[in-house]
């Protein structure tokens, strides 16, 4: 599907009025939520999962895009393909552009598995090491190597996409959140710890929390057994 001069892949059909759409995590494509796909359909759901631009098949976006125009995109694919009020699985990033679309109350409820967008907790370690970056950089000494794996494995352009994301904080979208929200968290997911979960509890009123032991960020595949029994309840029950 075009949008603005952007080829952007998705797969899935059916009832666009009770529809689940599955958002990935960064770095991934929508076959990284393949397991989830063939749940639900098998469940006789109408199920999307769409390629974020820069990722999978879809083109990568035109310019430095940050995690709104990221949720622009999802919501004209879904406006387009007629899929009205879906529900929303967010993985980590994916979790991001959940979290705007909720509060844009276009969806009907949120399954957020793992979802990044909060404003993280800092150490007096970490915020030295930032100091030191920074002055390094001014200086124009900065080490090649510096950033996380995810920023060194983009393109120049993408890791710009990249810093204007994980700058951007969603933590004042919480409180706007209405709708039923199912948060499915690994206890030791050391990308999106735990306390973003019980944070992320505390400010959507209407939510409940699942933590699972001995999983990490990827819960939602590490106990697909358990997410998938959640999310078959969750997605079946009446809407809010």
């Amino acid at each position: 599907m075009d949008y603005n001069g952007t080829d952007v892949f998705y797969k899935g059909s059916g009832d666009g009025q009770n529809a689940v759409v599955l958002l990935h995590g960064w770095g991934a494509s929508s076959a990284a939520m393949d397991g989830v796909y063939k749940y639900l359909t098998g469940c006789g759901k109408a199920v999307y999962a769409i390629d974020f631009p820069g990722f999978g098949q879809s083109d990568f976006p035109p310019e430095t895009w940050g995690v709104y125009e990221y949720a622009d995109c999802v919501q004209y694919v879904l406006n387009s393909l007629g899929v009205r009020r879906p529900i929303l699985i967010g993985h980590s990033f994916g979790g991001r552009v959940a979290l705007i679309l909720g509060a844009r109350k276009v969806a009907s409820k949120l399954v957020l598995t793992d979802a990044a967008g909060l404003k993280p907790k800092m150490s007096l370690k970490k915020k030295w090491a930032i100091a030191r970056y920074k002055r390094a950089k001014r200086k124009g000494k900065a080490p090649q190597n510096a950033g996380s794996a995810d920023y060194a494995a983009l393109s120049p352009a993408m890791q710009k996409v990249f810093v204007r994301i994980v700058n951007t904080h969603l933590d004042g979208l919480l409180e706007k959140i209405d709708v039923p929200t199912l948060l499915f968290w690994g206890k030791e997911d050391r990308d999106t710890p735990p306390y973003m979960a019980r944070r992320m509890q505390k400010g959507i009123k209407n939510s409940g929390l699942i933590m699972m032991e001995h999983a990490g960020h990827f819960a939602y595949a590490e106990r697909s057994d358990v997410f998938h029994a959640a999310v078959g309840v969750f997605t079946s029950q009446s809407g809010e």
